[in-house]
């Protein structure tokens, strides 16, 4: 079905030939570093594949802002043990609110801002067609994703159980109880936009094989057809996590070309996602500087 884009990793828990999710979301995580460097340029191979399924297939388009699942890393761990062994998605809730909002936390506060604001501003740069919802106000005030939290914790309790080593492929070995919260909050997110806006399809990049095989098993207990295509991201982390020796919206031009001539296997990554950008058949080196600046956030230095 898509052997026009070759790379891409299909996989679904009960899709009919032919068949083809009506609307996508991708989740984008929290980069510490936007208030330092700006956003990675490298985000965009995300929003290109978005624009190249959606052109091909009217597909529509949810982008779900998930850098306030963040601050679960941050969660003191007498916090979280103060909920016991089996709290609620109330509880969960309110204790990762509780801590977003501290004044201690205004590093993450204004990083949570930033990719926010480049996320959007992604969508119109790429002129996808496409929604933003941000985990942050879901966290407080929709009851719908605290439901789907409640379901997703009682689904992931009795994987832990039946497929121990499906869960430990997702979650390394922590000894902060805190981490254990990572994969309730990520099938609550699937399970949530999918019934909440009629998600049907998720998209994101390779390594997040696991994530779905989990989402998939709940959406096949309640009977709802679901799938997922996964994307390379390339030499580098995930473009939407911080990664060194890439380009940022920050980085000086002297620089960008450098990259671009010194490092071969991220020339051809960075020119497959700007290619929509080129015209008149245009340098790479003027395509990545032209987008940069575009992508660039005027109050970040």
């Amino acid at each position: 079905m898509l052997v026009v884009f070759i790379g891409l990793d299909i996989s679904c828990n009960s899709c009919s030939v032919g068949s083809f999710p009506r609307k996508f979301f991708m989740g984008f995580g929290y980069n510490s570093d936007l208030a330092t460097f700006g956003e990675r340029l490298d985000i965009l191979n995300f929003y290109s594949w978005m624009k190249r399924l959606q052109d091909e297939f009217s597909s529509e388009w949810l982008i779900y802002d998930a850098s306030g699942h963040y601050i679960v890393n941050r969660m003191p761990e007498k916090k979280i043990r103060k909920l016991g062994d089996k709290p609620t998605a109330e509880q969960i809730l309110d204790a990762l609110v509780s801590e977003q909002d501290r004044p201690k936390r205004q590093d993450i506060i204004r990083n949570c801002e930033l990719r926010s604001q480049y996320l959007q501003r992604a969508i119109d740069l790429t002129g996808i067609s496409a929604s933003y919802v941000d985990s942050r106000q879901v966290f407080r005030e929709d009851g719908d994703y605290r439901t789907a939290l409640d379901e997703s914790l009682e689904f992931v309790e009795r994987l832990q159980k039946d497929n121990p080593e499906l869960v430990a492929r997702i979650l390394p070995a922590n000894p902060n109880p805190a981490s254990k919260l990572y994969l309730p909050l990520e099938v609550a997110e699937a399970l949530y936009l999918e019934s909440k806006f009629g998600v049907d399809g998720k998209f994101g990049p390779q390594t997040e094989e696991f994530f779905d095989e989990t989402i998939f098993g709940l959406t096949r207990e309640k009977g709802t057809p679901y799938q997922s295509i996964r994307c390379p991201f390339g030499p580098r982390k995930p473009g939407y996590l911080s990664d060194r020796n890439v380009i940022w919206t920050t980085s000086p031009d002297y620089f960008v070309s450098g990259i671009l001539q010194s490092d071969r296997e991220y020339r051809e990554f960075v020119g497959q996602y700007l290619e929509s950008f080129r015209q008149n058949g245009e340098p790479l080196e003027q395509v990545a500087l032209t987008t940069k600046k575009q992508l660039k956030l005027e109050e970040v230095i």
